[in-house]
């Protein structure tokens, strides 16, 4: 698989909820997440109706990583103190299109990376990835409107 285009993203600031998973249960536990953050949207000074899912870190000895179910805001001021807070900086991304549905991104996820570390031009920028679901995307039938974002930078 390779990017279906490059992008230059422009800053943001995402807030949701942020939390730490073993990449075991990441599956089972990130939708359940998922379906208690979308009761609380719109979120306070929200920009748009996309949401997000990122991924803050990966501790790969201790097999788990931190992700956050997400909507952009303008500004943190506001904000229940429970939502957690990312500043994603302006970054240029290869950006891959998830066509199927949504409990099958983790195919794209493992593509995107088997990209990154093997097409010799790009590497990693080490800023966040991220899913972006649009307005298109369907809850219900886990499909359409969904891409994943991996920022890049030539070595």
């Amino acid at each position: 698989m390779t990017p279906s285009r490059f992008e230059t993203g422009r800053p943001m600031l995402l807030a949701g909820l942020r939390r730490w998973y073993a990449f075991s249960e990441g599956p089972t536990q990130i939708p359940l997440d998922w379906k208690a953050f979308v009761t609380r949207l719109p979120l306070p000074r929200q920009v748009g109706g996309r949401t997000y899912g990122a991924t803050c870190q990966a501790d790969m000895e201790g097999q788990r990583f931190e992700y956050m179910c997400a909507a952009e805001v303008e500004t943190f001021d506001g904000l229940p103190d429970d939502l957690g807070r990312m500043t994603v900086p302006e970054a240029h991304y290869a950006v891959f299109v998830h066509a199927a549905p949504i409990w099958t991104i983790r195919d794209t996820i493992t593509a995107g990376f088997a990209w990154l570390a093997s097409n010799g031009e790009w590497k990693d920028a080490g800023t966040p990835n991220f899913e972006r679901y649009g307005p298109g995307f369907d809850a219900k039938t886990g499909m359409g409107d969904t891409e994943l974002w991996f920022p890049v930078t030539r070595p």
